[in-house]
């Protein structure tokens, strides 16, 4: 009879505990949700929905999520959750540096590409390198200022 008891609990505990939500989803954490969708959408994801929200509560393995725009919360089972992610909030300063790095690549290849020495008007250089640097420099320039002035909000996810 124990051995019975003893299988029964080991078949058991993934089950609970995959029925938990991380130690992250406090009450007050904003956090965005992946549920199934059964009709596919034009924009992504694809058959899922995502909701962005303040977790309200979270008893056994039900997530209440007030959702801006809402009346009252709306209960999520763990089960239907495919992906949650828990907001590390917005900075500035890392969209900032983000938006320069890929403003800086954007740039460069871009006036590597558009070079043409040979062009009498116009901006042209005498090599695509030297043509790529200054690109480097402008997109690094507007995408950090981009960064700066339209920051968004970090997340990491804690249900995959």
């Amino acid at each position: 009879m124990r051995l019975l008891i003893v299988i029964s609990f080991l078949f058991a505990a993934p089950r609970l505990a995959g029925a938990q939500f991380p130690a992250e989803v406090q009450p007050g954490t904003r956090v965005r949700v992946w549920i199934p969708e059964t009709v596919r959408q034009e924009q992504e994801p694809v058959r899922r929905q995502l909701l962005r929200g303040t977790v309200e509560s979270v008893d056994r393995g039900i997530l209440r999520l007030e959702v801006p725009g809402t009346a009252g919360s709306l209960a999520i089972p763990r089960a239907a959750v495919r992906r949650l992610d828990v907001s590390r909030g917005v900075s500035p300063g890392e969209s900032m540096i983000e938006r320069a790095a890929g403003g800086a690549i954007g740039g460069a290849i871009l006036f590597g590409l558009l070079n043409d020495p040979r062009r009498s008007g116009g901006p042209h250089y005498r090599t695509d390198w030297r043509a790529a640097g200054v690109g480097a420099a402008w997109g690094a320039g507007i995408g950090g200022v981009v960064g700066l002035a339209w920051p968004y909000e970090r997340w990491r996810r804690v249900i995959h």
